[in-house]
């Protein structure tokens, strides 16, 4: 007797962040992505991402539909 096993093995879905740079399309700056799996390190990922370039960051789902946008800090 033979049995098959029939397990899907799923992917947690991708969770993309977005660093822009408006300065990246003169030439003069860059464009970051970076892939997570679990949307709450996503969104802490993408808010130390922002502090620490000054970029703004979009956190958005495997099919691009915008879970969070994280501006860039402002300065006083």
């Amino acid at each position: 007797m033979s049995y098959a096993v029939t397990t899907m093995a799923r992917k947690p879905p991708l969770i993309i962040l977005d660093v822009s740079n408006p300065a990246a399309f003169s030439g003069k700056g860059s464009i970051i992505v970076l892939e997570y799996t679990d949307e709450d390190s996503a969104m802490r990922a993408a808010r130390k991402i922002a502090r620490e370039t000054g970029r703004a960051v979009t956190v958005r789902s495997e099919d691009m539909r915008v879970i969070g946008s994280i501006p860039p800090p402002t300065t006083h």
